[in-house]
């Protein structure tokens, strides 16, 4: 077996790849119509889009064939998050163990109210999500709306649009 972890094997792939695909248009001796025509051809054959060869031949002209690999998405955390969001994370579990019935809006508004996240700086879908990803997907979740037989009362017309004349 390999020692190079499956991550970056992927990533030397995808830039070998990539640069495959750019390497005839890296030729310094093709005047620029023929370059675009070339362009269009790869673009056309590989389904991507022009665009996307420009860009590779961007990145490879500035950064040679490393700034080909795709960022590493592991260490990719949204900006918008708190700094303190494994915390609160954890914090919101152990809420929800505490007691299964509560809901997310109240556990933001204890979370507030305790002082872990500002107000209104935890939205509730986006605790829902972490909540539901960390409980492994709890079946309970999805369980709820299997189960109905019938679709509720209020979706069904209420007079089957009969007409009486």
């Amino acid at each position: 077996m390999s020692d190079i972890p499956y991550s970056q094997k992927w990533q030397d792939e995808q830039a070998l790849s990539r640069f495959q695909m750019i390497s005839p248009l890296l030729d310094t001796e093709l005047d620029a119509k023929k370059k675009n025509t070339l362009r269009q051809q790869i673009a056309q054959d590989k389904d991507i889009s022009i665009r996307t060869l420009y860009r590779w031949e961007k990145l490879h002209s500035a950064g040679g064939f490393s700034a080909l690999k795709p960022a590493n998405r592991a260490q990719r955390r949204s900006a918008k998050l708190p700094k303190n969001f494994s915390e609160v994370l954890q914090q919101a579990i152990l809420l929800k163990r505490e007691v299964p019935l509560r809901s997310v809006e109240q556990i933001i508004y204890i979370l507030e109210g305790e002082g872990w996240v500002g107000h209104g700086e935890l939205k509730r879908s986006t605790l829902q999500r972490y909540l539901y990803r960390s409980a492994g997907g709890s079946p309970s979740i999805s369980a709820r709306f299997r189960s109905r037989t019938a679709p509720p009362q209020f979706w069904t017309p209420r007079n089957n649009r009969t007409c009486w004349a």
